[in-house]
């Protein structure tokens, strides 16, 4: 992508062969401890895809860190284990990963994984977002984005990832505040010859709820109305209804390359729980703006037309 503003990844970049660099034991250790008090409760979950074996090993951060604990991190990665980290902090102890047992949201992040690179530069032209703290390249064209954060309220983390899901096109799963992200500075093995996960870093502060987009009331309490039956409001003139917003993000995604089936897992798992029949709204609204976009398409061909004559 760009060189890192700090040393996170030493002299290395994102933008060259990631998976051809040598691992360096240094940089999980580093991110570990820029992104987590000592005491933090942090779960390490490992998991070896040919068999479906996982691992998870709950411990603090800086039993994380240590020389012994990362020796058996880097011993399980050489035998084909993926390592993965949880984002925020866990409830001493704990000895699941629930979202019940979620102590502080530490960070909030976006997972790409369908165009990752161009979907990354494009929210990186944003002035409405912060700059990331880090850029993960977990495997080619796949990126992990990261900010670092702190005043959050647990749902309301989930609120806002949920919503830049829908505005960036990024993986609707990924909005969950017991997920786990790849560790960088460990080989990923899933897609076939090793790629060492790199991280670039952008930003250095910690950011609050203020500094991201301000959700309106209809995505901040949507959820809590549909689920306790409460009957809408008269809409007043002017007013733009969520389902037009959701129209005119099935636009934006469509018209940018977004696969259509990535949109409706988009906007199906944002409406979940305001809908009736979810899938088949979101299936409706993403025909709806294909149908608008080939209607401007075609217009706009045969103004060309026209213009030829």
């Amino acid at each position: 992508m760009t060189r890192p503003k700090t040393d996170t990844n030493s002299s290395r970049t994102t933008s060259g062969p990631s998976g051809r660099r040598p691992m360096d034991p240094d940089i999980p250790v580093r991110y570990i401890r820029e992104n987590f008090k000592p005491e933090d409760h942090i779960a390490m979950v490992l998991i070896q895809k040919e068999t479906h074996r996982v691992v998870q090993r709950i411990a603090t951060a800086e039993k994380v860190a240590s020389l012994e604990f990362q020796a058996w991190l880097r011993h399980q990665n050489a035998s084909r284990f993926e390592v993965y980290v949880s984002m925020n902090a866990l409830k001493t102890g704990s000895r699941s990963r629930t979202k019940d047992d979620v102590a502080e949201i530490r960070h909030v992040y976006l997972d790409f994984d369908d165009n990752g690179t161009a979907a990354v530069q494009a929210l990186l032209k944003r002035d409405d977002v912060p700059q990331p703290n880090y850029l993960v390249n977990s495997s080619p064209d796949r990126w992990q984005v990261v900010w670092k954060v702190e005043g959050f309220a647990q749902e309301e983390a989930e609120r806002l990832m949920r919503h830049l899901v829908r505005d960036t096109g990024a993986d609707p799963a990924a909005t969950d505040s017991s997920r786990v992200l790849r560790l960088p500075g460990f080989a990923n093995h899933k897609h076939g010859r090793p790629f060492v996960v790199s991280v670039e870093t952008r930003a250095a502060e910690t950011h609050r709820p203020e500094h991201f987009p301000r959700l309106d009331t209809e995505e901040q309490g949507g959820r809590r109305l549909a689920d306790h039956g409460a009957p809408r409001q008269p809409r007043t003139a002017g007013e733009v209804t969520q389902s037009e917003r959701d129209w005119a993000y099935a636009r934006r995604a469509l018209a940018r390359g977004e696969s259509s089936d990535k949109v409706r897992a988009a906007i199906s798992a944002f409406r979940r729980g305001q809908k009736a029949d979810v899938n088949q709204y979101a299936e409706r609204t993403v025909r709806k703006a294909m149908a608008s976009l080939e209607s401007d398409r075609a217009g706009e061909s045969g103004r060309e037309i026209e213009g030829t004559r």
